[in-house]
């Protein structure tokens, strides 16, 4: 090997070294990511469940405040969370008209 070939393969091989380098740490950046929007996703998924239950929650509230005769502390509450209900004629089922954001 004369002297031309081994300057080449030493400039080869630290390329190799290189991009070898370069590979193990996309890879671990890109693994961090696919965390992060699992998270982010498991995350989405429970907010979704919870607000389900938050408004069958607060739909079950109104119903008892109704059958109780309403409740101005009730109503009062709601307000301030951005929360407005319509009652049906017959006051049994009451359907969110306006539910409140979440934020969290």
């Amino acid at each position: 090997m004369n002297r031309i070939q081994f300057w080449i393969s030493i400039g080869l091989s630290g390329l190799v070294a290189l991009l070898l380098l370069l590979q193990v740490v996309l890879s671990r950046s890109a693994a961090k990511e696919s965390q992060d929007v699992a998270q982010a996703q498991q995350f989405l998924n429970n907010a979704q469940a919870f607000s389900g239950n938050l408004q069958k929650l607060a739909m079950r509230i109104v119903q008892v405040s109704q059958a109780n005769g309403g409740d101005q502390g009730l109503k009062d509450l709601l307000t301030r969370n951005q929360i407005t209900f319509t009652p049906s004629a017959d006051g049994s089922n009451a359907a969110p008209v306006n539910p409140a954001p979440t934020t969290h």
